[in-house]
């Protein structure tokens, strides 16, 4: 009767980096949740890519990133909102006016070589050359025809009050 040695068998299980799993399953879930937790996702991956395997850290990092997107832009289009609550919408809508109109005039001067006589000429549509009281937008060239003002009324529709909007050029 022969004895056989007893063989001992050693199994390696593959290296594992577990915050890097749950970093990577936070990060999905809150990718698909609009980003509600994906911050933790991101920190949590973040953190797991100091360890091998990064495999899963790396996804998870990435997925994050981009659930992490939609809290930036929730919280842009809340504070957004809050500011043109108190700032109220007519400001805002004079200003993009007066940057049209000012982009225009610009044009106008580099292809012409002067500034306009009057805005009308311009070709922009009469909503944009009114502000949002449905009064005209004030045009004046400067006496040496290099520069302008350009200016709304305000609410109150009285020129030189506290609430006129001017914008120079």
């Amino acid at each position: 009767m022969t004895q056989h040695p007893h063989q001992t068998v050693i199994i390696r299980r593959a290296p594992s980096n577990g915050l890097g799993v749950a970093g990577f399953v936070v990060s999905l879930v809150g990718l698909l949740s609009c980003g509600l937790i994906a911050p933790l996702g991101l920190l949590l991956s973040f953190i797991a890519l100091f360890k091998r395997p990064r495999g899963f850290a790396i996804a998870g990092f990435i997925l994050g990133v981009l659930g992490s997107l939609w809290v930036v832009v929730i919280v842009l289009v809340i504070g957004l909102g809050t500011v043109v609550a108190a700032v109220g919408a007519s400001s805002f809508e004079v200003a993009f006016d007066q940057a049209m109109i000012a982009h225009q005039v610009e044009t106008y001067r580099q292809n012409n070589g002067h500034l306009p006589s009057t805005l009308g000429i311009l070709g922009l549509d009469q909503e944009t050359l009114d502000d949002p009281w449905g009064k005209p937008y004030r045009y004046t060239p400067d006496a040496s025809g290099t520069g302008y003002s350009l200016s709304s009324d305000g609410a109150d529709g009285v020129e030189g009050t506290a609430d006129d909007i001017t914008h120079g050029g």
